[in-house]
């Protein structure tokens, strides 16, 4: 599901016809959204069944896609008739279309079904500090070697972060120490 097995195009059509997800994960943690696309084995689908693979879209999600650098949120998605959704990543696909990537669990689901969207919130508050810690790191990065210093990448996880940059030189074991005190107070 790394691009989904559906082309560009198929992802431009389910925008053309779905339109971007709203995202409201910067207030939210939880919602209610329509299905409005769902694709598996990288065809679009109108229903699904437990134990399908599959990218599901839906007009408004609180879950977080992948960015920048950041991983994207799991969670569960509940529908009205008993149906779950595993959700393992989320992608954005077509520039700004939420691909909730993941299995239904159990029960079923259809285009148009309305569902509760649920992030892990334990997983989401880890990202979030570690995305900080990355912002720290920077500015003691920057204190310590000098403000020629640049960040060049990163990997936000729950469970760590990576964080590259550019300096002329190795860090000596006191630089290290020097900013790694600075960024733990």
């Amino acid at each position: 599901f790394a691009g989904g097995d559906g082309s560009e195009a198929v992802w431009h059509s389910v925008r053309d016809a779905s339109g971007a997800t709203s995202f409201q994960g910067y207030t939210l943690e939880e919602s209610s959204g329509r299905l409005t696309a769902a694709l598996v084995a990288g065809a679009q689908a109108k229903a699904l069944k437990a134990g399908d693979r599959a990218e599901l879209v839906f007009d408004q999600s609180p879950f977080y896609a992948e960015s920048g650098g950041q991983s994207g949120d799991r969670g569960e998605i509940f529908f009205g008739n008993g149906g779950r959704f595993r959700v393992d990543d989320v992608q954005k696909r077509a520039g700004d279309v939420f691909a909730h990537v993941g299995e239904m669990v159990s029960g079923s689901a259809k285009i148009g079904d309305v569902a509760e969207l649920k992030i892990d919130r334990v997983r989401r508050a880890r990202i979030r500090a570690n995305h900080s810690a990355t912002h720290l790191l920077h500015a003691a990065l920057r204190n310590r070697l000098g403000p020629h210093v640049s960040q060049k990448g990163s990997l936000v996880e729950a469970d760590y972060f990576r964080f590259d940059f550019s300096h002329t030189a190795p860090m000596t074991r006191e630089d290290i120490e020097v900013v790694e005190a600075e960024v733990n107070a």
